[in-house]
């Protein structure tokens, strides 16, 4: 049960910050597009209106494609004035299959229901909605959202066959062809597919973004990926005025390591610094591999006294630590030295958080190591 729990929890918890700023431009792109598309697609419903407009299919026809419109502006000017959230990703994804379902459905009802379920062109439309869902690189839109699709086609398909005598429909008017339950399974069948293989792209591509991210000998964060993961959370900072801290944090004398015991010693410390200051950071909080033996550590939601509390403790469990290293025969001790800044007491620009956090360390290396140094 627990295994379940942590399965579930594992797969709701969202994309981690790379994958979101990725996702984000991808929903730019779907916004763009979308809103291009949709203008082009309500030239027809509205011709057909002006020469018909008493006609109940054209009206509802063009109070649909409208619709669509009005939400791809909606869209594409949120987008360019917010960033992107994980729930606008479900919103739009919702809304465009819900929109292809709705044509279908007005097919069945205002039109045959024969030319709702035979219809071809508005059916491929959900193939390019599906297409669409992988560029939010969101498994979980992938499989929510992708499962929705499947069950409204499935559900209007369900509908038409108990609600009407197809057989009857097709002698009366043949032009929008006969009823086959073989070939609707087949439609069914290829949109599960297809939801199967967006998902399939979105894990592929989490398992690459997560390669290119990660320093290979801590497994932390790295450098490279540092200032989109700074500048995304002083967006987020900046939008839920929340404060956060910004801690540079630095192995003393780890040349001395390198230089007595050897690179590979140096690497496992290394290594244990980085499980150390994982473990004693929340799930929210982020540590980088800065460079070396530095580390940058961001603290959600703290304030500067808090703050060096918690990286005091940090130190304090560091400078505690015997690290044992096979074939060295004295277990490897060290200390950290650290400086803080907080945002945006301290600047709320990424380089003028760093070199203020960067100035604090240097206090504290010149103080004489081991310690942690914050504003007055």
């Amino acid at each position: 049960m627990k295994g379940l729990e942590r399965s579930w929890h594992q797969f709701w918890k969202g994309p981690n910050p790379a994958m979101l700023a990725a996702g984000g431009e991808g929903e730019r792109q779907v916004a763009l597009v979308r809103m291009v598309v949709v203008a082009l697609l309500l030239i027809t419903p509205t011709y057909r209106l002006a020469r018909n407009p008493a006609n109940l299919e054209n009206i509802w026809g063009f109070i649909v494609t409208l619709g669509a419109m009005i939400f791809a502006l909606f869209v594409f000017i949120y987008l360019r004035h917010r960033s992107y959230r994980p729930w606008l990703g479900f919103l739009s994804t919702c809304v465009d299959g819900s929109l292809v379902s709705s044509a279908l459905l007005l097919f069945v009802i205002v039109g045959s229901p024969l030319s709702g379920v035979n219809d071809l062109i508005t059916f491929e439309v959900y193939f390019l909605v599906l297409m669409a869902i992988s560029l939010r690189l969101d498994r979980r839109i992938c499989l929510l959202v992708g499962g929705l699709i499947v069950l409204q086609y499935t559900s209007l398909f369900l509908f038409v066959t108990t609600s009407y005598d197809l057989n009857a429909l097709y002698r009366q008017d043949p032009s929008h062809g006969t009823f086959s339950a073989a070939d609707q399974w087949t439609r069914i069948i290829l949109l599960s597919s297809a939801v199967l293989i967006s998902y399939a792209y979105v894990v592929r591509s989490e398992t690459l973004v997560n390669r290119a991210i990660h320093d290979p000998l801590t497994g932390l964060l790295n450098r490279g990926f540092f200032e989109t993961l700074f500048n995304f959370e002083i967006a987020r900072a900046l939008r839920y005025k929340e404060l956060f801290a910004v801690v540079i944090l630095d192995a003393d004398h780890f040349k001395r390591i390198n230089d007595t015991h050897g690179h590979t010693a140096g690497d496992e410390v290394l290594k244990t610094l980085a499980a150390t200051l994982r473990r004693s950071l929340r799930e929210s909080d982020f540590v980088v591999r800065y460079g070396g033996e530095e580390f940058v550590i961001l603290i959600r939601e703290t304030e500067k006294h808090t703050a060096y509390e918690k990286v005091e403790a940090i130190r304090c469990t560091i400078g505690n630590l015997a690290i044992s290293v096979p074939g060295v025969g004295t277990a490897i001790e060290i200390t950290v030295s650290a400086g803080i800044a907080i945002y945006p007491i301290d600047g709320s620009v990424a380089q003028v958080l760093l070199d203020c956090a960067d100035q604090r360390l240097l206090q504290a290396k010149q103080s004489g190591r081991n310690r942690v140094v914050t504003g007055v």
